[in-house]
């Protein structure tokens, strides 16, 4: 047996040695200090890069999110700053804009506006002809309406302040110095031009009422311009309150004409159609055209509605209240004997129906009919005695009985008051006294109701 001697191995400080052992073969390796700290630093490096890719995965959304947020902010920021400057460039391009304007655009204003003052004017004189044309007892809203149209002769509150800041205006031009073009307002439809009004100058026949005192050729042109603007102003308020003055009374009227066909309970409608084919409205026709605007603020178009709406419904009441029974047959108070209903007859005592009412009057009191329309029968009726029978349209009429005398005949057009007979005792009767009938669609119906309106009409209907 033989022995193999080993030396020792010299390790230095720190060194590691690895023996590899595989059969009988051996390996040994050995690690200096230096090695060692090569293998730690990478091993260092490796861990530090997987835990910075770990948190950058972790991380990732998060820090991408906040990178665009921030990035929002300042796009927007600075599209605000953008559009703050673009305002204010637009304030500025505004502002010389105006300062551009000259006398001439001025003057065209207010051309424009004296033209819409104008139509202005006449459509509120067609609203009065049309609220103060038709029954008595309406015309109190011609005088509203007059009365808002008077010129105000008073200088208006804020126009000291006006003339005070127009004289640091510049100077006028000297006497004879050319003015521009345009400065004049044409104010009628013709071509010649009509010149500023001065105190001298007489108003033009239907021109508004424009207060000459305030823009005499004496004054500087802007601050004649101005005063002008101002007159216009005080036209278009009086203008409003015209308005106004119309719609309050039209309204008052119509409600008290509508209250009375509710309280006969007789429907408008039932003589629109008699209404319309009296005044030939049956036969008209076209193609629509809008009306056109007459201009200026929202408040005198809404003014202008609402009195469209109440002088066309006052229309509508006045032209069925010639053709309704809301008048008395018999002048002065009325004598009511006998009402509607059932009752005792007078001659044979038994229960009986009493179509009418029977009004005591005079022996040869004038009797009266108490709406427009024709006369439907006229002479001796059974127990009627002398009868008259008048067709008021919309199947509507109204018998006058017992009669001592007849004053007209069959087919005769009759006026809302206009005398048909003379109170009597025909027929079957007690005495003198007129038997009153309402019929709607051949059925009578209680005649009081009608009088009853009649007496809230008293004095507002002929």
């Amino acid at each position: 047996m033989r022995f193999r001697e080993h030396q020792p191995i010299v390790r230095e400080p720190w060194d590691l040695v690895v023996e590899v052992s595989r059969g009988h073969r051996r390996r040994r390796y050995r690690l200096t200090s230096r090695a060692l700290a090569a293998a730690g630093a990478l091993a260092a490096l490796a861990a530090a890069t997987l835990l910075s890719a770990a948190a950058y995965l972790a991380f990732h959304d998060e820090l991408l999110a906040g990178l665009v947020e921030r990035q929002m902010r300042m796009q927007y920021a600075y599209e605000d700053r953008v559009a703050a400057l673009r305002l204010r460039l637009d304030q500025l391009a505004s502002r010389q804009f105006i300062n551009q304007d000259g006398v001439e655009g001025k003057v065209q204003r207010l051309v424009l506006r004296q033209a819409q003052l104008e139509t202005r004017a006449a459509v509120v004189a067609r609203l009065v002809d049309g609220a103060v044309s038709g029954e008595a007892g309406v015309t109190s809203i011609a005088a509203s309406a007059r009365a808002a149209e008077r010129p105000v002769k008073s200088r208006p509150p804020a126009l000291a302040a006006t003339v005070e800041e127009s004289q640091k205006a510049p100077p006028p031009a000297p006497a004879g110095a050319p003015e521009p073009k345009g400065l004049e307002l044409r104010l009628g439809d013709d071509s010649k031009p009509v010149p500023l009004p001065s105190p001298a100058s007489a108003p033009r026949e239907g021109a508004l009422p424009v207060d000459t005192s305030l823009a005499g050729p004496e004054a500087p042109l802007p601050l004649r311009l101005e005063r002008l603007a101002l007159s216009l102003d005080r036209v278009e308020r009086e203008q409003t309150k015209g308005l106004s003055a119309i719609l309050r009374p039209a309204m008052t009227e119509a409600a008290r004409l509508r209250d009375a066909f509710d309280m006969a309970g007789l429907p408008v409608s039932r003589f629109a159609r008699a209404s319309a084919t009296a005044r030939g409205a049956t036969a008209v026709g076209g193609p629509f055209v809008a009306a056109p605007e007459t201009g200026g603020d929202a408040l005198f178009e809404r003014q202008l509605a609402a009195a469209r709406s109440a002088v066309s419904t006052l229309e509508g009441l006045r032209r069925a209240l010639p053709m309704a029974p809301l008048r008395k047959p018999l002048s002065g108070p009325l004598q009511m004997t006998s009402t509607f209903g059932y009752r005792a007859d007078p001659f044979l005592g038994r229960p009986a129906l009493h179509s009418g009412v029977d009004l005591r009057d005079d022996y040869g009191a004038p009797v009266r009919a108490t709406a427009a329309g024709v006369v439907a029968f006229a002479g001796p009726q059974g127990g009627y005695g002398n009868l008259v029978e008048i067709d008021h349209g919309g199947g509507v009429s109204t018998r006058y009985g017992h009669l001592s005398a007849i004053d007209v005949g069959p087919g005769q057009p009759v006026a809302p008051g206009a005398a048909i007979g003379r109170v009597g005792s025909t027929g079957r009767s007690t005495g003198p006294h007129l038997h009153y009938e309402v019929r709607m669609d051949g059925e009578a119906v209680d005649p009081a109701r009608f009088l009853k309106a009649a007496s809230a009409l008293a004095g507002t209907i002929q």
